[in-house]
């Protein structure tokens, strides 16, 4: 069963710190405008690695603000890396990555929890109505949806398309005047299929339903716009095309939804401000505390400290991205994503991925003999994520036309 840590994992991830003089330190050597692709930028390593949508290698920049931050916490680095300096940067530049407002932004542990917070604020299962969804979705999130049909929803699973799509007017036959949620995948984990966002929330918002997103095979690799899309809600963690470790991610909350949805939870990082009453004060009353809860994403969803390692790499990380530019990486990948689609159904492998898709995961069925088939790659030094039924490709930037050569020699 293919899973966002399964299949042949290659390493951590990228990233780029905090001051000016900080990012300038941690890679003097390397320029984000150069032509793709960016081998320079990531360590050595040995075999052909087309396995990013698992997990995306480890960047020279990413090690450096590691490195930068371990100094930080030994007292022996000028840089900030404290909590609000970390929170203001990476939020600002994740805001810029999506076309959001950098108060529409909150960290969360994982895409998951983020998907999690969204039904909590909606307060679904506890007010009935429908949950629509599609069997392509992150399959680690259909469970969730499995379970919440036992809890009285009504919950509809759209199914896709021979090709590996989904047509929307699928959806609009599903969702109607009870639909509460839908909830997708911008891009598909299993196949790269996108949906069009933005006529999904048109069909969603006309009969009174919200809509969320999981955009982790979308942020840093597809290019989206919240604002143009006008999704309520999505959420992504950062150790795919983000470029840093497992353990961060963000939720982005459409600012004008705020006043509709509930708190799910509590913390003193949601609070504008705090003023403590109690002890030890001389003349305390029977107030223990007074404070204001923030009017944003993170007065809503904060909660406790985050993963400031994580933050380091994605300060790096963030910052390249903008730099290079999504689009600019698009265009660069589709032709290696072509090549892919041309040669291997002459072979025998039937793409699951409809031919139009403009996302950096490609997907072909195979014989039905995984373990054979991940023996060969596996020979061959050659990483491709290999689920039971289909294998996936997904390159990135540091790939070129000779690591698809190989592998579709791999595949012969």
């Amino acid at each position: 069963m293919l899973t966002r840590r399964a299949c042949l994992i290659g390493g951590a991830a990228a990233a780029l710190p905090y001051t000016a003089a900080a990012a300038a330190a941690i890679d003097t050597n390397f320029d984000p405008s150069s032509p793709l692709p960016h081998k320079d930028a990531f360590f050595p390593f040995e075999g052909t690695y087309l396995n990013s949508a698992s997990q995306h290698p480890l960047s020279r920049g990413g090690r450096r603000a590691i490195n930068d931050y371990l100094d930080y916490k030994t007292f022996s680095s000028q840089s900030d890396f404290s909590n609000l300096a970390i929170r203001q940067l990476i939020m600002e530049n994740y805001a810029k990555l999506i076309g959001a407002d950098t108060d529409e932004i909150c960290f969360v542990q994982s895409t998951t929890v983020g998907e999690n917070l969204i039904l909590k604020a909606l307060e679904i299962p506890a007010i009935p109505g429908r949950v629509v969804t599609d069997e392509l979705h992150f399959i680690g999130s259909l469970p969730t949806y499995s379970e919440l049909a036992k809890h009285g929803m009504d919950v509809v699973n759209v199914r896709a398309s021979e090709d590996g799509s989904i047509d929307l007017d699928k959806f609009e036959a599903a969702i109607n005047s009870k639909t509460r949620l839908v909830s997708v995948s911008l891009v598909s984990t299993i196949n790269g299929h996108q949906h069009d966002l933005k006529r999904l929330c048109e069909i969603a918002h006309a009969e009174g339903a919200y809509v969320y997103a999981d955009v982790i095979h979308a942020a840093g690799s597809t290019p989206f716009n919240v604002r143009d899309s006008g999704v309520d809600f999505c959420s992504a963690a950062a150790y795919k095309w983000l470029m840093a470790e497992m353990g961060l991610g963000f939720m982005y909350v459409r600012k004008d939804r705020l006043a509709e949805i509930k708190r799910p939870w509590f913390g003193h990082n949601q609070l504008k401000r705090m003023r403590p009453l109690g002890f030890p004060n001389p003349q305390a009353g029977e107030k223990i505390t007074d404070y204001e809860h923030l009017d944003s994403a993170l007065g809503h969803f904060a909660m406790g400290t985050q993963a400031n390692i994580i933050a380091s790499q994605l300060g790096f990380s963030l910052d390249y991205l903008l730099k290079v530019g999504v689009e600019r990486i698009q265009a660069y990948r589709q032709p290696l994503i072509d090549r892919l689609q041309d040669a291997l159904p002459p072979l025998g492998y039937a793409p699951i991925t409809p031919r139009n898709s403009g996302t950096a995961l490609v997907s072909f069925r195979h014989d039905g003999n995984a373990e054979a088939l991940r023996k060969r790659m596996n020979s061959e030094k050659i990483t491709i994520s290999v689920s039971a039924h289909h294998f996936r490709v997904s390159p990135s930037v540091f790939n070129d036309m000779d690591d698809i050569e190989r592998l579709i020699h791999a595949l012969s």
